[in-house]
């Protein structure tokens, strides 16, 4: 018994706080990243890139997943400048080289894709329109949550996020070989009292119904097997229209790039471009 609530411990502390990987720079190419740094809107400082290759088309910001950073999408930016996108990407607290030491998994997040919003808005060359949002993983989720409250995001497009935290936590669990229950319990505990909110707050399953009737793309991999495939159909269930779901066989966790670049590229674009016209 010792021994699994040590190892359940020591498995949410190594959540988080993830170990920050280098933010390399970037090779320029359709893009070129400009540093910024701004604040979430509870104070905690951020950095990122602003990408401007058109004034007059739309902006997407990107959102990178747990125990990456903004490098980590990069090469996907540069693909979405060369259709003349401007993007945004930055770097969720206690990661990269944004300020804070831990992160929540999702309900403090929401305060850095809210703090991005607001700093694009208040720069003179974007125009008043809404964004787009990309995310991926943890993003994606963390980009539901906020898009559920914020019409400043005009369309969404996610890939592999989980539906709700407490879904995420019990899947880590099983892939780790520990029991759910107790474990589950002591997580849900633990969180409650570090954040002052329960993990079940934290469910885009229970607010993307309120993202309609601006658009919802959801991207999974049949084969994930950190977010479970029943998982994306119950968001895509619960999502209001416009929405669409594209499930591609045989792939993992955020493999779906990887797979097909020219099919997700184009996915990507059509959805964004009928989306923000």
């Amino acid at each position: 018994m010792f021994w699994g609530w040590a190892a359940c411990g020591a498995f949410f502390l190594y959540t988080l706080y993830p170990p920050r990987q280098p933010v390399p720079t970037p090779s320029q190419g359709w893009a070129t990243p400009q540093p910024v740094k701004f604040l979430a809107t509870d104070g905690v400082a951020l950095r990122g890139w602003k990408c401007l290759t058109n004034p007059a088309r739309p902006w997407i910001i990107l959102c990178h997943g747990l125990g990456t950073n903004r490098a980590d999408l990069w090469p996907l930016a540069e693909a979405l400048a060369a259709y003349q996108f401007n993007l945004f990407l930055f770097d969720f607290r206690a990661h990269g080289e944004s300020q804070g030491r831990i992160t929540s998994l999702g309900w403090r997040e929401q305060r850095d894709v809210e703090g991005a919003l607001t700093f694009l808005g208040s720069q003179p060359d974007v125009a008043e329109r809404p964004v787009g949002l990309l995310g991926i993983s943890m993003g994606g989720a963390v980009g539901m949550l906020t898009a559920a409250q914020d019409e400043r995001i005009g369309a969404i497009a996610v890939e592999s996020p989980y539906a709700s935290l407490d879904a995420a936590l019990r899947q880590e669990l099983r892939l780790r070989g520990l029991p759910v229950i107790p474990c589950l319990w002591f997580l849900q505990w633990t969180y409650r009292l570090r954040f002052g909110a329960p993990t079940s707050r934290v469910s885009p399953l229970q607010v993307v119904s309120r993202i309609s009737p601006r658009p919802i793309l959801l991207i999974h991999g049949e084969a994930d097997a950190r977010v479970p495939a029943a998982d994306i159909r119950r968001l895509y269930e619960a999502a209001g229209q416009p929405k669409t779901l594209w499930m591609i066989p045989g792939v993992g966790h955020l493999g779906a790039c990887e797979a097909d670049p020219e099919a997700y590229l184009g996915k990507l674009t059509e959805f964004f471009e009928s989306s923000l016209a």
